[in-house]
């Protein structure tokens, strides 16, 4: 069960790298389809070659015209708040999945001991299935959250019994969710609380300066580092969940 959820979290990762890619696939069949009508063109009319060479170039740069480059950037603004999003979605289904599997081994006292105020209705409408139902109710009764690195490692350490290190994997994922925070709810303007949340994530390798008040913008290559870090530390988490079993 936990390396669906982790092939799954894979695949949501890639389809935001083709969504970022998206325009790249455009382009190359107007290139193509360009460079097949240069060819085509007569020799009488070369000066037609020129003009569609010339075309080609612009459209070949067209990530790095001037107009264009806020509207990538957004892009891969958009880009961080899904991966983080995927990421908080994963955690939360390993969450689910290995606190049932803690039940079943009633190795951990802190689960086995945890008060939890419940109704019947409650009850009733997870089919009178405690065990299989006891990931949804901590994160509901406890508010847990996993699109934040502190609450994640705590709900793992006190309900699974796995510890979370953290290290540049860690720093560089709290960052994003830093990130993702600013894009959604203040046009990705950094703010105080930003910059107090990553002061200690260090060392990192995405962002290392923020300044307060200017617009964050990721690039292509830092939201796919921070994709790849994410993948790196869900299968790790994996690899420690499974150690357990």
């Amino acid at each position: 069960m936990y390396t669906t959820v982790a092939n799954t979290f894979e695949e949501n990762l890639r389809d935001v790298e083709r969504l970022i890619d998206f325009d790249r696939d455009v382009v190359e069949i107007m290139m193509m389809s360009l460079k097949s009508l240069q060819d085509d063109v007569p020799p009488q009319m070369h000066s037609f070659v020129g003009r569609i060479g010339r075309v080609l170039n612009v459209i070949s740069g067209i990530r790095d015209h001037e107009s264009l480059k806020s509207k990538y950037g957004a892009v891969c603004n958009q880009a961080v708040v899904l991966v983080v999003s995927h990421l908080a979605s994963a955690l939360g289904d390993l969450f689910r999945v290995s606190v049932s599997a803690s039940l079943d081994r009633e190795d951990n006292k802190s689960l086995l001991d945890e008060e939890l105020k419940l109704t019947f209705r409650e009850i009733q409408e997870r089919n009178w299935d405690i065990k299989n139902s006891a990931g949804d109710l901590l994160i509901a009764k406890k508010d847990l959250m996993f699109q934040d690195m502190q609450s994640t490692v705590r709900a793992f350490e006190t309900y699974v019994g796995v510890r979370i290190e953290k290290d540049q994997c860690t720093n560089n994922i709290i960052l994003g969710q830093a990130a993702r925070h600013v894009i959604v709810h203040t046009s990705a303007r950094v703010t105080s609380r930003m910059i107090k949340q990553v002061a200690k994530a260090n060392p990192r390798t995405i962002k290392l300066q923020l300044v307060q008040d200017e617009t964050l913008t990721f690039t292509k290559e830092e939201v796919l580092a921070l994709k790849n870090e994410m993948s790196s530390f869900i299968r790790n988490l994996v690899a420690k969940l499974e150690a357990r079993e």
